[in-house]
Order: structure tokens, then sequence, then C-alpha cells
């Protein structure tokens, strides 16, 4: 999952990179293309604002991964404390 979650934020940048640089070139050598200029300006917000997003979404994974592990790892000690009481409880029957 870690390696999945790089891997597309890796592509994202780069995606919003390769559209940076085409935006760039194309006011540059073609600034009456207004419609591409136009459309690529938004796609360059949508894009940005997806990455910002994605950030967030990243960020509330990895906290809910660690509670999910905190509450797992209380889960098992609590199934051990059980485990013990009830050993107890069986000592205790066996010695009355």
């Amino acid at each position: 999952m870690e390696l999945d979650l790089l891997s597309s934020r890796i592509n994202l940048n780069h995606t919003c990179i390769k559209l940076e640089i085409s935006l760039y070139e194309i006011k540059t050598k073609h600034p009456n293309r207004t419609d591409l200029i136009t459309s690529m300006q938004s796609s360059l917000k949508d894009i940005r604002r997806a990455m910002v997003v994605y950030e967030v979404l990243e960020k509330e994974f990895r906290v809910a991964r660690q509670m999910n592990f905190n509450l797992e790892r209380l889960n098992l000690e609590q199934k051990q404390e059980i485990q013990n009481l009830k050993r107890q409880i069986e000592l205790n029957n066996i010695e009355l």
C-alpha cells in the first residue's frame, strides 16, 4: 500500500509538472492560443486541487492505520488478560 501511495503521488506530481511545462511553452510560442491556454490553466488548477485533496486523504489514511494498529494491539492485550483471568478462575475452582 505504501508503494502504491508513493507511486500515485509521484505520478500526480509528474503530470502537474508536464502540464506546467506545456502551458509555459504554449504561452511563450503561441500566446494567441487562448483556447488552449485557458483549458490547460483550468486542468492545472484541477490537478493542483486533486494533489491537495490527495495529501489530506493520505494523512487521514495514515492516522486511521495507526489507530487501527493501536486498537489491534489493545485487543490482543485484552484477549491475553482474559486468558489469564480464565486460568486464575480455573485454578481457584480446582483449589476449592
